[in-house]
């Protein structure tokens, strides 16, 4: 039996539940950078893109990525394979991809679900106890062939170059998969909105810096505690490189982050954004740049909004 777990710190409580069966942390980010069509396909521009973006070494990534896929891809010698994910979009998108890879290389792996909910009370895998998981090991479901095409489905459209198809989910009913809709509602999320230019984690940490001077720690902790951007599933990673690309609009020159008044000026809605800089980042299949089509969204009315029309 083979566990793929979504995170060290879910593998340490792990390690303690007395569950039988191999162990594999997934490590990918998938959530973030340039994604392939098919799922876990390699795509060195992905790799360049995480190291500039996130701070780490992309060769040393590109390795464990490696390595993590041909454990997986071994899978046709386990009896079941176990996947531990929480209903977030990091997770989601990583379970998507998952589901996306094993249809296509090892279709008759049998796999099974841990899939909890997560919100202000429920904590996430990571910081449950070990006979926590234990219960949820022996509650777990099977991944219907439903689900399975459904979690493909999901990945093809994140990974689309046109968000159009992102947006078509915000409102379907997925009853195989949770969570599938609220993922790509977190993920809409992330463009920039019609309002500033700021995505909703962008807007999160701007308003919390707004009501005054902090640390890193205590931005993450407060940022991530927010009901919608808790859906995110955000990490350190993220948040870091996010207040990287947020400069003018936050000091560090002091002691701790701190808003500056063109940031205060951005989060009035006085000036925009993307009008001080341009953006170049990818959301999934969507590469937003100077050269490409403006895709922005509007929380009010829940609809993503394109460069003559709305989706």
């Amino acid at each position: 039996m083979l566990h793929v777990l979504n995170g060290d710190a879910t593998a340490t409580v792990f390690a303690g539940a007395g569950i039988s069966g191999e162990r594999l942390v997934w490590r990918d980010i998938v959530v973030e950078g340039p994604v392939p069509v098919h799922a876990h396909t390699p795509l060195p521009e992905r790799f360049a893109y995480l190291a500039e973006r996130l701070d780490i070494d992309g060769a040393a990534y590109a390795r464990a990525i490696e390595a993590q896929t041909a454990r997986l891809a071994a899978t046709s010698r386990d009896d079941e394979v176990v996947l531990w994910f929480e209903q977030d979009l990091f997770c989601a998108v990583t379970l998507w991809s998952l589901l996306d890879w094993l249809t296509r290389h090892v279709p008759a792996a049998r796999l099974s679900l841990v899939y909890p909910a997560c919100g202000a009370q429920v904590r996430g895998l990571g910081a449950m106890e070990p006979a926590q998981l234990a219960t949820l090991f022996a509650a777990r479901q099977p991944v219907t062939d439903v689900a399975r095409a459904l979690g493909v489905e999901a990945w093809a459209a994140y990974a689309n170059r046109h968000p159009a198809t992102a947006a078509s989910f915000i409102d379907r009913p997925t009853p195989a998969l949770p969570f599938v809709a609220g993922a790509f509602r977190c993920h809409l999320g992330r463009f920039p909105s019609v309002a500033n230019g700021l995505n909703e984690v962008e807007s999160a940490a701007l308003d919390a810096l707004s009501r005054g001077r902090c640390s890193f720690d205590e931005l993450f902790r407060e940022v991530g505690a927010q009901p919608r951007v808790r859906r995110h599933g955000m990490g350190d990673l993220q948040l870091a490189a996010c207040l990287r690309r947020l400069t003018p609009l936050v000091s560090t020159e002091r002691d701790g982050l701190e808003i500056t008044a063109r940031g205060r000026a951005v989060v009035a809605g006085d000036e925009d954004w993307l009008g001080l800089q341009p953006i170049d980042t990818w959301l999934g299949g969507v590469h937003l740049c100077p050269d490409r089509p403006l895709w922005r969204w509007d929380g009010i009315v829940g609809r993503l909004v394109g460069p003559s029309q709305g989706v």
